[in-house]
């Protein structure tokens, strides 16, 4: 695939917006804190945006809100003017399920996504991926198809999910929630946490593109269809993903500075991904790994999208942060975190993976 640039790029975390996030990882801030519940829940610990304005009432107001403050941010960045018929440009929107079990009304997968392109001005229909745990990475994958045949000149990719009731009692009553703190490939790791994000980012073929921040150059994506919730143990898909990833980018596994895991701190994904990392990656001893989930918690559909963002800042600065959470790791991969003081990048190019409930696997290649 031809490099795509990175025009412009807007989220909202627990820690804030836009900067707030990278600068507070760097300072080693967890945004995780005691969020009641009149459910009994294994663990009530939760990420979630607290500047919540007093109208947004609902969850399904809140997920529009959300997606249209860094869908406006984006296009207040770039003075591009709002996208209309017409515009060589697509909105791809995604979500797992966002507000939809608890606050669905008359809503679908579908027309939330719509409302918050006409609530910014734009009569463009949208794309919106659902694929689990993976539909962040996955939107920018349809975007940047789009973009590589031809089909349009820019995409604005757009994720968000919440915390709802729903969520957190399926997450409980799976067993996949932990029991403590989220401790991202800690021996003594227990489960996830959930969090909430929304975030937008302005992709264009790079060749178009003057000034960017940075840039996507491999995707890879495969599916094991395993389970419902678990990964597939041999890992064969995820290193496909990676195999396709790299590929795309025309480069190898040694060539990859940075490795931004899914680590959602379940016991099994996270020694799958620990043995997938010191396999593929064995003859590539620069390699550095982090996680921050355990900063901010697992947002489900957003985290591929975020993370990607928060792997080109990492880039960009050529630093890496200590993963929040972390205090032993996982013996075979120990040695690629970095301790409290960060690590300084020796490359400039790095890979952020998700692994998605249902088995979707997908791998997204970033380079500053």
């Amino acid at each position: 695939m031809k490099p795509l640039a990175v025009a412009a790029w807007s989220m909202i975390t627990p820690f804030g917006k836009d900067e707030a996030t990278i600068e507070a990882l760097f300072k080693q801030k967890s945004a995780h804190y005691n969020l009641s519940s009149p459910w009994k829940l294994r663990n009530t610990l939760a990420a979630v945006v607290s500047e919540r304005p007093s109208h947004v009432t609902r969850d399904s107001d809140w997920q529009r809100y959300l997606a249209t403050s860094v869908i406006n941010s984006v296009l207040d960045s770039l003075a591009i003017g709002v996208p209309n018929s017409g515009d060589r440009c697509a909105f791809v929107f995604a979500t797992s399920f966002g507000h939809l079990l608890d606050d669905a009304g008359s809503d679908t997968m579908s027309t939330w996504a719509s409302d918050c392109v006409r609530s910014v001005g734009s009569d463009l229909a949208p794309v919106v991926v659902g694929s689990g745990c993976s539909s962040g990475s996955d939107a920018l994958g349809v975007a940047g198809a789009m973009l590589d045949s031809g089909i349009i000149d820019f995409a604005i990719v757009v994720a968000v999910d919440i915390v709802t009731d729903a969520k957190r009692i399926a997450h409980s009553t799976l067993g996949t929630m932990a029991t403590s703190k989220l401790k991202p490939f800690d021996i003594n790791r227990s489960g996830m946490l959930l969090g909430e994000a929304s975030a937008a980012l302005v992709l264009r073929r790079s060749e178009d593109c003057a000034e960017r921040k940075g840039e996507l150059i491999g995707i890879g994506a495969s599916n094991d269809a395993f389970g419902l919730t678990g990964p597939d143990p041999s890992g064969l898909s995820v290193r496909l993903a990676l195999d396709r990833a790299l590929g795309a980018a025309k480069l190898s596994n040694n060539d990859l500075a940075l490795y931004l895991a899914h680590g959602t701190g379940t016991r099994i994904n996270d020694e799958l991904e620990a043995k997938i990392v010191e396999q593929f990656f064995a003859g590539n001893e620069m390699l550095t790994m982090v996680g921050t989930k355990g900063a901010l918690g697992h947002s489900l559909g957003a985290c591929g999208l975020v993370e990607f963002i928060l792997l080109l800042q990492m880039l960009r600065k050529r630093n890496v942060p200590a993963t929040i959470g972390l205090s032993e790791a996982i013996s075979s991969v120990a040695a690629r975190f970095p301790g409290p003081d960060g690590r300084r990048l020796q490359g400039h190019n790095g890979v952020s993976v998700t692994l998605g409930f249902g088995g979707f696997n997908t791998a997204l290649i970033g380079r500053a």
